[in-house]
Formats: structure tokens, sequence, C-alpha cells
């Protein structure tokens, strides 16, 4: 910010720094964000990084938020501003987990050159996400124990059956998809996943698991294009 030569340097600085206080930083489009606004995102961030942990270490039942609070160096108030309850947390935290794997599952099929190689990259990439110890947990063992199966579904659902919809609609508009009702189609296979993801989950071999998820679910896949699979 210039000042104008009239305005002493000491009295420019006095200036300066209530307006910093007030009004914050400025992002490239040019949108105010205050300082509040950072310490509130900060705080958001911290909170959802420590009940990650905790959930991940104890569960959702044997998880305090009192624990939360103190790994994340806040007040237990500060988590009841940011969220309602320890279920809303828990979904919040499960919400950011889905949206960094959507995030990677979409990213690889996106680089792949056709539709069937789209569908292995992207499934592979789903693959590498749920073996995430974390990601595992919190998604697929303590997410329906914390919301209950219907709202635990809807969540996957949410996130999922769009990723699954983008490949089908690639494959649909390269002509070499055989079924011909997609909506039905990406939930009949968003089903499929999550009872291999389980099946992994509840494994004593998650490795040989994922390795008899990942043959059937390609077979399963190829019989849905005409494409010659790579031997």
């Amino acid at each position: 910010m210039q000042y104008s030569q009239g305005v002493p340097r000491s009295q420019a600085s006095s200036f300066a720094r209530p307006v910093a206080d007030e009004v914050g930083t400025m992002t490239e489009m040019g949108t105010v964000r205050t300082r509040r606004d950072e310490y509130a995102e900060a705080t958001n961030a911290a909170l959802l990084e420590s009940a990650a942990s905790c959930f991940f270490e104890h569960g959702f039942v044997a998880t305090s938020l009192d624990e939360v609070a103190q790994r994340a160096r806040v007040t237990k108030g500060a988590i009841y501003h940011h969220f309602t309850s320890k279920r809303d947390l828990f979904m919040a935290v499960l919400e950011h987990q889905q949206a960094i794997s959507v995030g990677t599952v979409t990213a690889a099929g996106e680089s792949a050159l056709d539709a069937w190689s789209a569908m292995v990259a992207a499934f592979d990439a789903f693959l590498e996400s749920v073996s995430n110890p974390v990601y595992q947990r919190l998604c697929w063992i303590e997410g329906p124990a914390a919301l209950g199966f219907t709202d635990w579904w809807e969540t996957g659902e949410r996130f999922e059956i769009d990723v699954i919809r983008r490949l089908l609609d690639r494959a649909h508009q390269a002509g070499v998809l055989e079924v011909a009702d997609l909506d039905m189609l990406a939930h009949v296979l968003f089903g499929a996943v999550a009872a291999g993801v389980l099946s992994m989950a509840r494994s004593e071999n998650p490795n040989v698991e994922r390795e008899r998820f990942r043959t059937v679910m390609l077979d399963l896949m190829a019989g849905l294009v005409r494409v010659e699979r790579p031997t």
C-alpha cells in the first residue's frame, strides 16, 4: 500500500496495522480473507487431523472430544464452534478422506489414453487408497458404526458414484460399453466395490484379498466393454 508524501512514516505505519488486522490478506482472485478466516481454517484443519488420528487409534465410540481438542491444541469449545457433535466431526473427517481418495482416483482415470485403461488406472488408484490403514478404517470400518448404515452408504455414493459414472460415460462415448443403463450400472459397480473393500478390511491376509479383489473386478469390468485386454 502506498501513502502520500504528506503522511509521516510513523503515522503511515500506525494506519497500516489496523487495516492488516481487520482486512487480512488478498487472494489471487481479489477476495478479502481476514485473519479470523485464516485462523478458523487453520483450527478446522487441525481438528480434522487430530480427530482422524483419534478415530483411527481408538475407534469412534471410544474417542473423546477432550483428547481431540488436546491434540489439536484448542479448547473443547472450539470443537463445538465448528461441529455440532462428535458425529458431525466424524462426518467431516470421513468426507475429507473421501475427497482425497476421489481426487486421486479421478486424476488416474483422466490421465489414461482410452476408456479401458481409464477404468484400470482408476481402480488401481482406488486400491491404493483403500490399502491406506487410516482411510480403510475410518471410511469402511468406523463409518457404518458412527453414522449408521444408511447415512454411511449415502455418503459413499455421494463421492464415488460420480467418479464411476464419468468412467462409464467415457466408455459409452467411445462406443465400447455393452450396458445401456449407466445409472443403474454405476450403483451396481459401487456395491461390488464396497463389498470387495469390506472383504479386504476384514481379511487376515489383506494383501492376498486385495489381489483377489482386483482380479475379479477387472474380469467383471472386462465383460462390460468391447475391448481387447492386454495380456
